[in-house]
């Protein structure tokens, strides 16, 4: 390369990173109009990538999950936490009605899409209430060319109105930008332009076999000899060939000139790999996408299974979700709202919910360690607050009593009599009121509450034995000896009367024949179902049980 050549090729290079538009020598406009050329000879650009399924399947996907996702607007509190601003104006505009013709939900999920297959979202930020924007109005991001002032390095947006038909001008405060993967931090890099050889193939794969499709799904087909009176005989007859053999003509007879013999080739696409390709190039794209294959129903062999799907989803809301989430919160944070104490909130509560086994045994645990009150989970739950304010009292595991009366319990009355002689008073001090059907509901949940800690006990050595017994495919006798001997150790623990011993002997051999059955389930996927039962068990049955000690005292 010359000394002027390596000049200008540095001009060149120096206006397209400094400047978020092509600069004037840039290869841009030298290049074919709607794209660029892959090395497997087909243009390649975010509209002819729509061609392939699995692109629209990405993009979809991802903005769906984006569009449905809740939004809140917070404010961070003096002394510690946040709160909810109610009916705050950028919340209007991202969770109720951006514009005049769009739902949220159309909004996010357009955006997003744009940023996916283009590397930038914009949005006209229109009127001005109290310094917020009334409307964002989307704009394509085809027609849109981003500027840098030289001397404060502000972004000037050159946007081509479609209504207007003109260009107009947009300073820094008049977009809302969301941005892909930059490399001069102004505009981000469309994925389809950073891929462009594996889109390429895709497209190149996927117009042949469109082709062979046409042609009646057969390989090509060779003519030899045949008498023709010269050449333009010969071409006119293969052109007939061509219309009357393709297409909608596909299966009709055809005539060949005597003398011709026809041969067809041997090699099919199964043959060359065409239909693996396409499995290996989906899974390609996938990536560049940044959606897991399974996600969109492409198989991806043995990885994702039914016993590991909900560890991929996890893995999705992780890897996947979470990066969309932060984009979307800081660009509302540095384009729309106006305070620093406040900040958006996408919520990804929903994506992590899990079955219903899980969740409640979580919510359990968070109730009995005091940081959700059962009305908290009840608004995760979508349901109403518990009448009079009962459900805002927080719980302790200890005893399950309120905060405030841990901190400062209240000292017993003495009761009435406690003066008297009564020789007959047992020692330990209970008195005639101990009995529970001669408590009040309180008194009664307190002591099953207290009686609740020996419940769980009991309830982890069953579900620790359990495991193993599933772990080895214990035998149906096995499983029934354990539960004979697990009923009369908790009549021993709890000292039941024969009712009640009656009754738990009665649960333990409902749940031992439960675990028969699973464990005599020939179905590979047998595991998956004892372990959710054992994970239901470990989450309901230490309440049943306490309820049930306090009633055989």
């Amino acid at each position: 390369m010359s000394l002027i050549e390596s000049m200008f090729s540095g001009m060149r290079m120096l206006a397209s990173d400094v400047s978020g538009s092509a600069g004037a020598y840039d290869d841009f406009w030298y290049e074919p109009i709607g794209g660029r050329n892959s090395a497997a000879g087909i243009r390649v650009s975010p509209e002819t990538s729509k061609k392939l399924g699995v692109v629209i399947a990405c993009a979809s996907s991802r903005g769906k999950t984006i569009a449905m996702l809740p939004f809140k607007v917070r404010r961070d509190l003096r002394g510690g936490g946040s709160k909810v601003i109610a009916n705050h104006p950028v919340w209007r505009l991202i969770a109720k009605r951006p514009n005049s013709f769009q739902t949220p939900y159309d909004f996010r999920l357009m955006l997003n899409a744009h940023v996916d297959l283009r590397g930038n979202g914009y949005a006209e930020k229109v009127g001005n209430v109290q310094g917020y924007p009334e409307q964002l109005l989307p704009m394509h991001p085809d027609r849109v060319r981003v500027d840098v002032i030289p001397k404060t390095g502000r972004l000037i947006y050159i946007y081509n109105d479609p209504l207007l038909n003109k260009e107009r001008r947009l300073v820094q405060e008049e977009v809302f930008h969301l941005r892909d993967w930059s490399d001069n931090g102004y505009t981000g890099q469309s994925r389809i332009t950073m891929g462009l050889d594996p889109f390429g193939v895709a497209l190149a794969r996927q117009d042949y076999m469109s082709r062979w499709f046409k042609n009646d799904a057969r390989t090509g087909i060779v003519f030899a000899g045949g008498d023709f009176k010269d050449d333009e005989a010969k071409e006119k007859w293969v052109e007939k060939m061509r219309a009357g053999g393709t297409g909608a003509n596909r299966g009709r007879p055809m005539w060949t000139p005597k003398g011709m013999t026809v041969s067809q080739m041997g090699v099919t696409p199964v043959d060359s790999q065409l239909i693996e390709g396409k499995k290996v190039s989906d899974q390609e794209i996938c990536s560049i996408m940044g959606e897991y294959p399974h996600v969109i129903g492409i198989d991806a062999g043995k990885a994702a299974t039914y016993a590991s799907v909900e560890q991929f989803n996890i893995m999705r809301a992780q890897n996947v979700v979470h990066p969309m989430v932060i984009m979307w919160e800081q660009a509302v944070q540095r384009d729309l709202l106006l305070d620093d104490a406040e900040y958006s909130h996408l919520s990804m509560a929903a994506l992590m919910r899990g079955d219903n086994a899980t969740r409640f045994a979580g919510y359990a645990t968070a109730i009995e360690h005091g940081w959700l009150s059962p009305d908290d989970v009840r608004e995760l739950e979508d349901l109403n607050p518990i009448a009079d304010g009962a459900g805002k009292v927080y719980w302790r595991l200890a005893a399950l009593l309120p905060l405030k009366q841990i901190e400062a319990p209240a000292k017993p009355e003495p009761a009435a009599g406690d003066e008297s002689d009564d020789d007959d008073a047992p020692e330990d001090g209970a008195g005639g009121d101990s009995d529970p059907k001669a408590m009040n509901p309180t008194k009664r949940a307190q002591f099953e509450m207290l009686a609740l800690s020996q419940a769980e006990r009991c309830v982890r050595r069953e579900t620790a034995e359990v495991r193993k017994m599933i772990d080895r495919r214990a035998a149906g006798s096995e499983v029934a000896e354990f539960y004979t001997k697990h009923a009369a150790w908790i009549a021993e623990i709890f000292h039941l009367n024969a009712k009640i011993s009656l009754e738990v002997r009665s649960a333990c051999d409902d749940r031992g024949q439960q675990l028969a059955m699973h464990l005599a389930d020939e179905d590979d996927e047998f595991l998956a179902a004892a372990q959710v039962w054992v994970e239901q068990i470990a989450a309901t049955e230490p309440r049943k049980l306490a309820k049930l000690a306090v009633e055989g005292i």
